[in-house]
């Protein structure tokens, strides 16, 4: 579908961020590997020229597809832990995990297709978008880059408000604190949605406010990290048993046969 701009051809920012919005939306559609420049270019009004000149290549592209929507999103999770660290009382566990999760739910809360057109980035296509980069073979060293350093603060600040537990205990808790937000990130009539037994039940008006969804947010995730911790009693309980099959082995090499 080729695009006519009033008062001439549009600039070369407007055709990037088009062809970005557009990938975007195909990528949410059909996954990453399925992504084709030709259909990127056909609905962008486009030429592949012009994917080579904005990107250099398909990987780029989705590269900074991530990019757009990440950096933003980390940078006011750091900015709002900051703010956190530097109050005049210890930090508290629930204002960690809020400085983490508020970003993404209002940032969903506040996306909407652009006006007029039908390439504007929903919640759902965000969502989509994400979901499939998060899982994507052989991503590893670009989600580190643009993760590591979020994920080394919040865990060093974690770690401030839960020092009775353990390294292991904590990444576990933290990386299930990651799933339950991209889950959320569904938007919130997903998160709402009743059980068909419920089904006659009206929904609640606090489904569409995202401070609302924030907070039960942090009441459970606050709830799952100060749960006891599981590692050290887990070594303990599987070393016993390893040690009580030995005996039992050795036992039974010592019986006389019958």
């Amino acid at each position: 579908m080729v695009r006519h701009y009033p008062g001439g051809p549009r600039s070369s920012e407007v055709t990037k961020q088009l062809i970005l919005d557009v990938a975007e939306r195909l990528c949410a559609e059909g996954g990453v590997e399925a992504l084709s420049v030709r259909a990127v270019c056909e609905q962008a009004g486009a030429n592949v020229a012009s994917i080579s000149y904005h990107f250099g290549n398909k990987q780029r592209l989705l590269e900074e597809m991530f990019q757009r929507r990440v950096t933003p999103l980390n940078e006011e999770r750091l900015r709002l832990l900051d703010c956190a660290l530097s109050g005049p009382r210890d930090i508290l566990l629930e204002e960690v995990i809020r400085s983490f999760v508020a970003p993404v739910i209002r940032g969903i809360a506040s996306t909407s297709p652009v006006e007029g057109e039908n390439l504007g980035n929903s919640s759902l296509i965000v969502t989509q978008f994400l979901a499939r980069i998060y899982s994507m073979p052989g991503e590893e060293d670009f989600l580190k880059a643009h993760y590591e350093p979020v994920r080394s603060r919040f865990v060093l600040a974690l770690q401030v408000c839960l020092p009775g537990l353990s390294l292991d205990d904590l990444l576990w808790r933290y990386n299930m604190m990651v799933g339950a937000l991209i889950y959320a990130m569904a938007g919130p009539q997903r998160m709402a949605r009743r059980p068909i037994v419920f089904s006659n039940v009206a929904n609640s008006d606090l489904e569409n406010d995202p401070e609302y969804g924030i907070e039960q947010m942090v009441a459970f995730i606050a709830s799952g990290f100060r749960a006891r911790g599981l590692a050290q009693e887990w070594q303990i309980k599987h070393k016993a048993v390893a040690i009580h099959s030995v005996s039992l082995a050795g036992a039974s090499q010592k019986c006389p046969p019958l």
